[in-house]
């Protein structure tokens, strides 16, 4: 099935920004919607799982809210609501940055460091399953041109 015309992209016409971007769109669909029903068994979503995964690993187990919403480009309400629900779940807790109140620090707690050690190997094997869709070689193209690509967007 030619997918790309099912959604009324114009295939084979020269408008290959409308494939690309409209590709990029279906393809993240399909992998977002195969990602969010692994962690549903976990009860988590792909924006609490990177927000978990963040925390713990690029920030060593705390870090800024501010820089949290930066490396995942959510608006600051947007990451309030998702930090609330990590913290009534108990995944993750905050204080505020000693000398500057209105900074808030999250820090992941050890049942969200447990947690997100449960889900990883299953979460790692999905991305694999994936990605394995195409050749590694693919893989590594599909890489290098979507670095490419973010590198020329603009960022806000």
């Amino acid at each position: 099935m030619d997918y790309f015309r099912s959604f009324g992209v114009e295939v084979g016409q020269g408008k290959y920004h409308e494939e690309a971007v409209y590709g990029i769109a279906m393809v993240y669909t399909v992998l977002f919607n195969d990602i969010s029903v692994y962690l549903n068994k976990y009860d988590l979503t792909p924006a609490k799982m990177n927000v978990l995964m963040i925390i713990k690993h690029q920030g060593k187990g705390r870090l800024r809210q501010a820089e949290i919403g930066k490396r995942l480009m959510v608006t600051a309400s947007n990451m309030t609501r998702l930090l609330e629900k990590l913290e009534r779940d108990g995944l993750t807790g905050h204080s505020a940055l000693a000398g500057d109140k209105r900074v808030k620090i999250v820090k992941i707690t050890a049942k969200g460091s447990k947690l997100l050690d449960q889900v990883w190997p299953g979460y790692e094997e999905r991305l694999k399953a994936l990605a394995g869709r195409l050749s590694k070689r693919d893989q590594k193209t599909m890489a290098g041109l979507l670095q490419k690509w973010l590198e020329n967007l603009p960022h806000r």
